[in-house]
């Protein structure tokens, strides 16, 4: 899905460096303020010529993160210093909340909205989701429907993409029949 203008990063001075997982690459894009994206989309071409390193402190720290996580550990993510250039005030506010949601929980759409401020803003949470940019870091994929029901995910997959993902958090382990182990 197209970021909208207000949440799509610039890319003057961005690093952008891969990160390996079990659904395939990820990209994460920094600035001088922090992690601005980290997505399975591979970065567009007028991206990649501004593709540098990353320093490696940072790369490196998000990396052994990553690999933590998708072993089924909790990840101390507010570690990673978050570029919040672009960030609607009450999308930020919804980011916020959302990055205190504990490991391996839910919580709807509607209660997000109410930690926001805002217990009538439930469809406006959900336009928030859509444009995090910041996957896995900003735990999108841990806001469910009112009915427990699981909505979009604008990550590669789709709604498979953050089943698996709640899975991996709630039993610390891939499910047996995912990657051929039955």
């Amino acid at each position: 899905m197209p970021l909208s203008k207000a949440s799509k990063p610039s890319i003057q001075n961005v690093f952008i460096r891969q990160h390996s997982s079990p659904l395939g690459p990820l990209w994460s894009h920094w600035s001088a303020r922090g992690l601005q994206q980290l997505s399975w989309e591979p970065p567009a071409k007028d991206d990649a010529r501004q593709a540098t390193l990353v320093p490696d402190e940072q790369g490196s720290m998000l990396d052994t993160m990553l690999q933590l996580y998708f072993k089924g550990k909790d990840v101390p993510w507010h570690d990673v210093a978050l570029d919040r250039t672009g960030w609607p005030p009450f999308a930020g506010q919804v980011y916020d909340h959302c990055l205190t949601i504990p490991f391996g929980t839910t919580i709807t759409y509607k209660e997000l909205a109410t930690l926001a401020g805002n217990e009538r803003a439930s469809r406006a949470v959900g336009a928030a989701m859509s444009r995090n940019r910041i996957l896995l870091v900003i735990p999108c994929h841990r806001v469910v429907s009112t009915s427990g029901k699981l909505q979009g995910y604008s990550a590669k997959g789709g709604i498979s993409t953050k089943q698996l993902l709640l899975e991996l958090e709630r039993h610390g382990q891939w499910p047996q029949h995912l990657f051929g182990k039955e």
